[in-house]
């Protein structure tokens, strides 16, 4: 069997970000993601969360990056993995911000793979 970690094409990132996972249905995840790249990242939820593979969802982030200035981000992405307290998400595209920033959002394609 394939090692997983051959078969990503970004390096992946350990985190410990706050996420808020929005699904089409109204409900909300709270989540923590455990690791991100530039195309996706790995959340973990308690209790686990039942979500279906392809399923749209948007998810929030806030990395704490100063606490006077936090890094907050908001993404549109797809379930790719599931397995009860942990999930991955296929990031398609984004936008990212610091409560400073007075400019408007600008929308970043992340990844387009599927």
């Amino acid at each position: 069997m394939e090692d997983e970690t051959e078969r990503r094409r970004e390096t992946r990132y350990p985190a410990q970000a706050k996420v808020i996972v929005h699904r089409e249905s109204g409900d909300s995840i709270e989540a923590t993601a455990a690791n991100l790249s530039s195309g996706g990242m790995l959340l973990h939820v308690e209790p686990p969360a039942e979500l279906s593979l392809g399923e749209a969802v948007t998810v929030d982030v806030e990395l704490p990056d100063e606490p006077d200035k936090p890094f907050t981000a908001w993404g549109l992405a797809k379930i790719v993995r599931s397995d009860g307290c942990y999930f991955g998400l296929l990031l398609c595209a984004g936008t990212f911000e610091s409560e400073d920033q007075v400019a408007p959002d600008v929308l970043v394609v992340l990844s387009e793979a599927g």
